[in-house]
C-alpha cells in the first residue's frame, strides 16, 4: 500500500499552480458533447458503449416525475395509477415530489426540467470540490465521467437534485450564525422528505460536538420520523415497488444472494426481507471488528467540524445506509463523490487517517466504475462495495463522538461560539 500511497500523492500534488477544476469541466463537457453529438448526427447511441445502460426514452426517470403531475392534475394518484406516464410507471418517489404541479410543469418540460437538474449537479459537484490541483482535478474527472454517475446523467434522476441540496447543506455549514446551525441541517431534512435516504445524512451533525447543531440535526429527525409516521402507507407501497435489481446496482444482500446460489443452484426461495437479515450478520460482525480495531489504533478527535468533514459524513452515510437497507442502482453512488475533497485531504496530509483515506480514495473510484462490467464480473462488483462500505465506515469511527461525547454535547452549553467552526 506504501508505493500505492506515495504515487496517489505525488498524483494529487501534481499542477498545484492551477485550479484542477478545470479538467472536471472540460472532461465532462467533452463526454458529453461526444455522447449527444454521435446521437444527433448518427443516431447511434454511444451510452451502452460507456458503460451506461440507456433508457427507454431521454431523462427517462424525469419523466416519470413530469408525467405524475399531469396526472395528479387530472384527479390521478400517481403513486398508484400513472396513465400520463408512456409506460404507464406509478411514480417512485414520496408524495412530496407532486408540489411542482404548482409550478405548471408537464411532460412537455422533460428535458428543461433534466437539463437544469444535470446542470445545477455539475455546478454543485465543481463547488465541493473546492480548488483543486491539477493531478486532483484529473482524478476527480475520472469519478465523475464514470458510468455510476453517468447512468443518473442519462437518466436525469431526482439524485441529482438531492446531491445538490447536500451540497447546499455543505455550503450552509460554511457560513455563519443560524445559516450554519440550522439552515444546514433544514436543507438535509428537505433532501431527506424528497428521497428518504439522506435522513442518515443527519447524523453527520453529531460530529460537531457542538449543541445547538446538534439539537438542529435531531430535531429534524423526529420532524422526519412524524412524517415517516404519516405517511407510512405510502412509503411502505414504494419500497415494495421500488426496483431490486442485482446488475448496475449495489446492496449488501446482493453478495449473500449470489454467494447462496453458489452453493444451491436452485436458487434462493426467501424473500428480501430474510436475504436482508442474513446479511445483517457479517455487517455487524464486521462493522463491530472494524470499530474496535480503528478506535483502538487510530483516534483523531476533530473538533472543529469543517465543511469538507461535513461533506465526507453526508457522503459516506447516505452511503452506508443504502448499502444496508436495500438495492440501490449505481447512480445512488453519486453522493461517493461529496466525499472526494476530504479523502483527498487526508490521503495527502500528516493525519493518522492518511492511508486509509486513500485506500478509501482508490476503493471509492474503482466502485464508480466497476459496476458497469456487473454481468461480466460475477461477485467482484459487489467486493468493491463491501469494501468501500468497510473503509468509509473505519474512518467514520477514527473521529466520530463516542455516545458518551454525543450525550454530553446534547446537554452541556457551548463553550465557544459556533461561528469559530467556520470554513
Amino acid at each position: 500500500m506504501s508505493r500505492a500511497h506515495g504515487a496517489l500523492i505525488r498524483l494529487l500534488n501534481a499542477g498545484a499552480s492551477r485550479d484542477g477544476r478545470i479538467i472536471v469541466l472540460a472532461a465532462v463537457a467533452v463526454y458529453l458533447s461526444v455522447v449527444a453529438g454521435v446521437r444527433a448526427l448518427g443516431e447511434f447511441d454511444l451510452w451502452p458503449w460507456l458503460g451506461v445502460p440507456t433508457g427507454p426514452s431521454t431523462f427517462f426517470d424525469t419523466r416519470n416525475v413530469m408525467a405524475a403531475l399531469e396526472c395528479r392534475r387530472l384527479g390521478f394518484d400517481p403513486l398508484i395509477e400513472n396513465p400520463c406516464d408512456p409506460w404507464e410507471r406509478p411514480v417512485v418517489y414520496p408524495r412530496s415530489w407532486l408540489l411542482l404541479r404548482f409550478l405548471g410543469l408537464d411532460q412537455s418540460d422533460t428535458t428543461m426540467v433534466a437539463l437544469v437538474a444535470i446542470a445545477l449537479f455539475i455546478g454543485a459537484y465543481l463547488w465541493v470540490l473546492g480548488r483543486l490541483t491539477m493531478g486532483g482535478g484529473a482524478l476527480a474527472a475520472v469519478a465523475v465521467c464514470s458510468p455510476a454517475v453517468m447512468l443518473a446523467v442519462e437518466r436525469a434522476n431526482m439524485d441529482l437534485v438531492v446531491f445538490t441540496l447536500l451540497v447546499g447543506a455543505i455550503a450552509a455549514w460554511g457560513r455563519t450564525g443560524h445559516v450554519r446551525t440550522s439552515v444546514s441541517p433544514l436543507l438535509v431534512l428537505i433532501a431527506a422528505l424528497a428521497k428518504v435516504y439522506p435522513v442518515f445524512g443527519l447524523a453527520g451533525f453529531l460530529a460537531s460536538r457542538q449543541r445547538r447543531p446538534m439539537l438542529a440535526a435531531v430535531g429534524c429527525g423526529i420532524i422526519f420520523l412524524i412524517w415517516a409516521v404519516v405517511t407510512r402507507d405510502d412509503l411502505i407501497e414504494l419500497a415494495a415497488r421500488a426496483p431490486q435489481g442485482e446488475y448496475y446496482a449495489y446492496g449488501a444482500r446482493i453478495l449473500v444472494s449470489r454467494a447462496f446460489r453458489l452453493v444451491v443452484p436452485g436458487g434462493w426461495e426467501g424473500g428480501q426481507t430474510a436475504t436482508q437479515v442474513i446479511a445483517a450478520l457479517p455487517i455487524v460482525l464486521l462493522g463491530l471488528a472494524t470499530w474496535i480495531w480503528v478506535r483502538r489504533r487510530i483516534v483523531v478527535i476533530d473538533r472543529c467540524l469543517g465543511a469538507g468533514t461535513l461533506g465526507f459524513y453526508l457522503g459516506s452515510l447516505v452511503y452506508l445506509g443504502t448499502f444496508l437497507i436495500g438495492n440501490n442502482f449505481d447512480y445512488r453512488l453519486v453522493f461517493v463523490l461529496l466525499t472526494l475533497p476530504q479523502l483527498f485531504s487526508w490521503t495527502t496530509s500528516e493525519d493518522p487517517r492518511n492511508r486509509l483515506g486513500a485506500a478509501a480514495l482508490l476503493s471509492v473510484i474503482a466502485l464508480l466504475w466497476v459496476g458497469s462490467l456487473s454481468r461480466f464480473v460475477a461477485t467482484l462488483d459487489e467486493l468493491f462495495s463491501w469494501a468501500t462500505a468497510l473503509l468509509l465506515f473505519a474512518l467514520i469511527a477514527a473521529s466520530f463522538p463516542s455516545p458518551s461525547e454525543i450525550v454530553q454535547g446534547l446537554i452541556k452549553k457551548d463553550r465557544r461560539p459556533i461561528d469559530e467552526e467556520a470554513r
